[in-house]
């Protein structure tokens, strides 16, 4: 998957890094990164903390927009791929 001109938001406590560090990377590799779900994401990035919370309001919104939702351990996978490709 590439991420390069895809809309991206983060959302949740990341375990694998920092999430600032983690948008930062997504730019480097061409992504735009956007603070809320709108009808322009691509993908919304899941830490574990609300993977399974029905309350995370951009988890919702991007549900309702059928945005693309991964969790974190598959974002790092798709950056890992990217870089080391």
């Amino acid at each position: 998957m590439k991420i390069k001109d895809k809309h991206l938001v983060f959302t949740g406590k990341m375990e694998s890094g920092d999430r600032n560090e983690m948008k930062d990377e997504a730019v480097k590799l061409g992504a735009i990164v956007q603070s809320e779900v709108n009808s322009k994401t691509d993908l919304l990035i899941c830490g574990k903390d609300v993977a399974h919370n029905s309350k995370n309001t951009k988890r919702r919104e991007a549900e309702s927009l059928g945005t693309k939702i991964i969790d974190e351990d598959t974002y790092i996978k798709i950056v890992s791929d990217l870089t080391n490709g």
